[in-house]
């Protein structure tokens, strides 16, 4: 087989809730978190849990309804996608988050957020793009008029979100980094 002849395994995706046992996949679903951070380093083990805590751990305690899982063809988890479809800004959940106040007029617009991360083999495959498209239906299944995601000014994943129809709806400034707000009408 030439290399251009080369088709990457089947994924699948599948809500979270409705894998069986799906605990067991905590610690892909963190290998995959932390690889994909740009936070490396921490103080300590404390440090690291209350990171992962308020970047993927309070979604899937409080929203595994909203958690989606990207299967290779040998059954490991390659990616996820998770978030809220409430307005954060709103949610005593999310008062820890300092600009979703700054950005409320926003949220009320585009109230579901979601994070997605992928293993490294897993990126530029589509599996992206898939994950965004299953969360946006979901959440607008269930009424969201819209979805927003939040992250650095000079990330390299705004061009990911752009070409899933997300623009920049606001910019902020948070603990002295430039961030934006991209939001996709739903």
């Amino acid at each position: 087989m030439a290399a251009d002849d080369f088709e990457p395994s089947p994924v699948s995706i599948k809500l979270l809730t409705a894998c069986p046992d799906w605990g067991r996949h905590l610690p892909e679903i963190d290998a995959i978190f932390f690889g994909a951070s740009a936070t490396q380093s921490f103080a300590g083990a404390e440090a690291r849990a209350a990171f992962r805590e308020r970047w993927l751990g309070r979604y899937l305690e409080h929203f595994p309804a909203c958690t989606f899982l990207a299967f290779d063809g040998a059954g490991s988890v390659i990616g996820y996608i998770t978030g809220s479809l409430a307005d954060p800004a709103l949610d005593p959940l999310f008062a820890d988050i300092g600009y979703f106040r700054e950005f409320a007029p926003q949220t009320a617009r585009f109230p579901a957020h979601l994070h997605i991360n992928l293993h490294a083999s897993a990126r530029n495959r589509g599996v992206g793009v898939r994950l965004i498209d299953i969360f946006c239906d979901h959440a607008r299944g269930h009424g969201a008029p819209g979805v927003h995601a939040v992250t650095s000014e000079h990330s390299r994943n705004r061009s990911f979100y752009a070409r899933n129809g997300f623009a920049v709806a606001a910019s902020a400034s948070w603990n002295g980094h430039p961030i934006v707000f991209l939001a996709r009408r739903l």
